[in-house]
């Protein structure tokens, strides 16, 4: 055999093995793109579908695809394809259409809560960066007030700038009022917009997230001694070993509009009640506080650990000098959101920036 056969054999062989290699195969996509999902993502919520693409490029319908788990205690998935989250672990889900085979990991995770306040502007582009952060994120999604301004000419009717860019994430969003969601000195439109989820006509309302408590609160301006009383009840009424309480206008801030004795009524059942975190917005920056009492005296056993996010793309504010004690991550230059992982007796944190940025705050810590 002459040394160019050789080399012409060398050649087709060499080009059948890249044909090989390069054959498509079938793929499942996942809509949302969530590698994970968290155990609140319920059967009546909104969760991961998948969707088979056969080696053509072609989308095969749900009912046609013969849908399984490698472990449905922790992740089933139904005829449609949609991924229902039963437990923490992993799972591998698998389609199977024919002779072709595809398939992906998921994680459960505890349950995720992620959120900001001050967000919806018709004249800022930040709200729609940080609402792409949350494209990216499993969970329950929560605001801390202010959702939607009246700042553009004409008036925009409110939600148009909140729908235009947090909106989406709608159906799995438990919102809270701020100042700026009044419009006439009420917050009907508020209510409206968000319907049963605002829990109108008070505002105020709890829910249960995995083994966590939530409460959220309107605190706009703040809590009068009504809704002072129904938190202390529900306290009460829910012992939980974790709980979170969400209001808009933060107790203690080194923000623009500093430290609010107003919403001492709200701080102290907290506190007495050993809750860990509370939420707030208002101050349009990123402030996290020790665990602290009603006194601000540090309380590593039974202190309040107090976030405040106003980040969610209203504007910025300013951190301002000297800091209020127990002050120990600040930051006015960094739009994002907040996501707190939900552990039994315990949360880690993370805050997420947008693109472009760098700074970011994480830990663990134990409920009491």
């Amino acid at each position: 055999m002459t040394g160019r056969a050789i080399a012409v054999i060398v050649a087709l062989v060499a080009a059948c093995s890249d044909s090989q290699s390069s054959n498509p195969v079938a793929r499942l996509s996942l809509s949302p793109p969530w590698a994970s999902i968290d155990v609140g993502q319920g059967a009546t919520r909104d969760t991961v579908r998948a969707t088979f693409i056969n080696a053509a490029g072609d989308t095969v319908r749900s009912d046609s695809v013969q849908w399984s788990s490698s472990n449905s205690g922790v992740a089933s998935i139904t005829a449609a394809g949609l991924i229902r989250p039963q437990a923490v672990g992993q799972a591998t889900i698998r389609g199977t259409v024919g002779a072709e085979v595809a398939s992906r990991s998921i994680t459960v995770t505890d349950p995720v809560l992620i959120g900001a306040g001050d967000i919806g502007s018709c004249v800022s582009p930040h709200d729609e960066a940080t609402a792409v952060l949350i494209d990216s994120l499993a969970g329950t999604v929560v605001t801390l007030g202010d959702n939607d301004y009246s700042d553009a000419t004409p008036t925009p009717a409110y939600g148009v700038c909140y729908d235009s860019t947090w909106g989406r994430h709608k159906p799995r969003t438990h919102p809270a009022p701020g100042d700026d969601d009044r419009r006439g000195g009420s917050l009907a439109d508020y209510f409206a917009h968000f319907g049963a989820a605002a829990h109108g006509p008070t505002g105020y309302y709890s829910f249960d997230l995995g083994d966590w408590h939530i409460v959220v609160l309107n605190t706009t301006p703040f809590a009068d001694s009504t809704q002072a009383r129904w938190l202390r009840d529900d306290l009460a009424a829910h012992p939980k070993l974790c709980t979170l309480a969400i209001s808009h206008r933060p107790r203690f801030s080194s923000g623009n509009t500093h430290s609010a004795a107003t919403q001492g009524p709200v701080f102290q059942p907290l506190y007495d009640a050993h809750a860990e975190i509370l939420l707030s917005g208002n101050d349009h920056d990123y402030e996290r506080f020790g665990p602290q009492a009603p006194d601000q005296t540090p309380d590593a056993d039974s202190g309040v650990v107090q976030f405040v996010v106003g980040t969610g793309g209203k504007s910025h504010g300013k951190i301002n000098l000297p800091l209020e004690p127990s002050s120990v991550a600040q930051n006015d230059d960094s739009y994002g959101v907040l996501t707190l992982t939900l552990h039994a007796s315990g949360y880690d944190w993370r805050f997420v920036h947008v693109a472009g940025r760098t700074f970011t705050d994480s830990g663990t810590a134990a409920c009491h």
